[in-house]
């Protein structure tokens, strides 16, 4: 994977979700993957993050997501890591951004999916 092919990767995962295509959306996340970082939770896993999309796609709550800045940390033949600030929109007008670090990995399908990702602090400058 190249850094073009993990911002069209990401940039297709944020179509998904702002359609609200759940099986679509899910199917570019192992099932093995670990969400790090969400206040309140130790890591939050594959069937928490299915049912939590599920909840905010059935609501339509998302208008628009981005992904800026993306810094490259790892590229191999199975590997991609690197740190992007992602900001999401909602209907209502709130907007949340967050400093993330995704790890996303060829499986043994020969399929690229997100098998890990990181909340990071926010940065002070």
């Amino acid at each position: 994977m190249t850094r073009e092919d993990a911002k069209d990767f990401m940039t297709r995962f944020a179509q998904t979700a702002i359609e609200g295509d759940h099986a679509s959306h899910m199917a570019m996340i192992s099932k093995k993957v670990l969400l790090h970082g969400v206040p309140g939770h130790d890591a939050i896993d594959y069937e928490n993050w299915s049912r939590q999309c599920e909840e905010e796609f059935a609501q339509k709550l998302i208008a628009a997501i981005g992904y800026e800045s993306m810094e490259v940390k790892l590229e191999t033949n199975t590997l991609f890591c690197f740190e992007t600030m992602e900001t999401i929109e909602a209907h209502d007008g709130t907007v949340n951004s967050y400093r993330l670090e995704i790890f996303i990995e060829r499986e043994s399908d020969g399929e690229w999916r997100i098998v890990q990702e990181q909340i990071l602090p926010a940065q002070t400058h």
